[in-house]
């Protein structure tokens, strides 16, 4: 079965190599026009097998005879039959058992037992309320689930749950798009300019995204930087440490040549997109540069800013959804590294805020240390500044992403400082409430 030999060598490429997903059908699919037919569902069904990766490892780690190869061949095929289904289960399980043999297949038969009885896919002495079993059902492995925790059970639960769901694109549309021509594949949101994409099209062929008049955004993002928004004169600073470019792109579009801009990434050749939109625009108020040491900015900005937006490389758990290896490939031991990052960029942006002025600092997450540990810390430091508003939105909210934030204002004398979130477990308790000020959490 030329799918399922497809999916073995793809499966191997991603396992053994440390190669994204989307990495390894590339390399297999782009130059073999050949085989360039069965993309979509070898990719279906090696996507299936890496979002219940971590079901099948735990179903197999038993089989005494079964060699890693052939747990793996074994894991396909179960992926088809379990969810993805869109092979008939004689076809899948016919190849499955040609490569592993009678004597091996038969030894796996409890677990084709099963198919079509998904509330026995993760076997019944597993207490359903455990995180082995919270793990098992939504791939996610325990250490992850512990930061989940921080908002209860329940929170973690909804989290999950949002997590599993289908990825919805999220578009925005620039005002260079014009009334109807988006058509019926683009749903309007809660959110005013951003659109769900239904369509079946890749969105990266569509005319009107190749040429930059909509893009990628998370809607909170637009939230934040619209609801903070400041009139000139005045000078904003964004730094942005996220590969994707929906922060730099939103504050083209909402402050166009209204006042100075001043955007702030590492690495400003990753980012073409928004070097195009600035030239589109015709924009001459838009400092765009490189930061890669976001401590040392002092080149770039000549003079103090009146709103200053930080958004730091974050764990970004909001990929989970959209890349099926994600989890696989996240590496934990990088965490403290990173936090570490982040507090050096909070750092850097803070000594570019004005006399008065706000500083924002918004970062994807649902990590406790990440947000509300790294802002306690940064106040106890910086007497200057004053909590003002904080929240932590979860992904289940209407605006879809997980995301902190927390805007702090700078005075031009000691003040009393603001109260970070107290308890995470109470905030989730009343997280449909728009913010959460200083004054509220106290």
């Amino acid at each position: 079965m030329k799918h399922l030999d497809l999916s073995i060598e793809i499966l191997n490429t991603i396992l053994d190599n440390d190669i994204s997903f989307a990495d390894a059908l590339r390399n297999k699919f782009q130059s073999n026009l050949e085989i360039r037919p069965l993309r979509a569902e070898v990719a279906g069904l090696v996507g299936c097998e890496i979002r219940h990766h971590l079901l099948f490892t735990y179903l197999t780690k038993n089989l005494e005879n079964f060699t890693v190869a052939d747990k793996r061949v074994l894991a396909l095929g179960l992926a088809n039959d379990y969810f993805y289904r869109h092979f008939s289960r004689e076809e899948m399980d016919a190849a499955v058992k040609e490569k592993l043999g009678e004597e091996k297949y038969a030894e796996a038969a409890p677990l084709y037992e099963v198919v079509g009885k998904p509330d026995e896919f993760i076997p019944v002495s597993i207490p359903r309320n455990s995180n082995t079993y919270l793990s098992l059902r939504y791939n996610t492995p325990e250490w992850l689930l512990k930061i989940f925790q921080h908002f209860g059970y329940g929170t973690t639960y909804k989290t999950l749950r949002a997590f599993s769901k289908p990825h919805v694109a999220t578009l925005r549309a620039t005002s260079a798009v014009k009334e109807g021509e988006l058509g019926p594949d683009f749903v309007p949101t809660l959110t005013e300019g951003v659109y769900a994409y239904k369509g079946k099209i890749a969105v990266r062929k569509i005319p009107s995204y190749r040429e930059g008049r909509i893009f990628d955004e998370r809607i909170g993002v637009k939230f934040l930087i619209e609801s903070h928004k400041i009139e000139d004169p005045a000078t904003l600073l964004l730094y942005n440490g996220e590969d994707k470019t929906d922060w730099e792109r939103e504050v083209l579009e909402t402050y166009g040549s209204s006042i100075d801009l001043n955007l702030a990434c590492p690495d400003i050749d990753k980012k073409l997109s928004v070097t195009r939109a600035i030239r589109a625009k015709g924009l001459h108020n838009v400092n765009f540069y490189s930061a890669p040491e976001p401590m040392h900015m002092d080149a770039s900005v000549t003079r103090p800013c009146e709103l200053v937006i930080c958004a730091p490389k974050s764990t970004n758990f909001n990929d989970i959804p959209t890349a099926p290896d994600f989890i696989l490939h996240f590496n934990k031991d990088s965490m403290d590294a990173l936090f570490a990052s982040q507090k050096e960029a909070l750092e850097g942006c803070a000594k570019y805020v004005a006399a008065n002025g706000t500083l924002i600092y918004a970062i994807h997450t649902l990590s406790k240390k990440e947000g509300q540990l790294t802002i306690s810390n940064f106040l106890h430091t910086h007497e200057e500044f004053t909590l003002d508003e904080e929240r932590q939105i979860l992904p289940f909210e209407k605006e879809g992403v997980a995301l902190y934030y927390a805007v702090l204002r700078k005075g031009e004398k000691q003040l009393t400082l603001g109260t970070p979130l107290q308890s995470l477990s109470s905030l989730a308790a009343n997280s449909s409430a728009p913010s959460a000020s200083a004054e509220t959490l106290k």
